[in-house]
């Protein structure tokens, strides 16, 4: 979610991800939170990296400073990086 905008507006898309006049909907739907491993690979994987993943901070902010918290942040990984663990 916090790379398709950016990914849209670099190709010319001034607009962004807005949601479609005739539907009300986003034309680039989001994740429907299905995740699935090929377990034997996976478990090969997570012995070559003991199970390290890249994780980032994403803060949400209260104004433009970015000198205050919205509420508070955590770590969070994506889940294209699960391949890579």
């Amino acid at each position: 979610y916090n790379q398709l905008e950016p990914l849209l507006l670099a190709s010319g898309l001034t607009a962004g991800d807005v949601n479609d006049a005739s539907s009300g909907f986003s034309p680039y739907p989001g994740s429907i939170n299905g995740l699935m491993f090929d377990l034997v690979q996976y478990a090969a994987t997570l012995g070559a990296t003991g199970g390290q993943i890249d994780e980032f901070i994403n803060p949400k902010f209260t104004d433009a400073r970015r000198s205050t918290f919205k509420s508070p942040t955590r770590l969070e990984c994506m889940m294209q990086d699960y391949v890579k663990t």
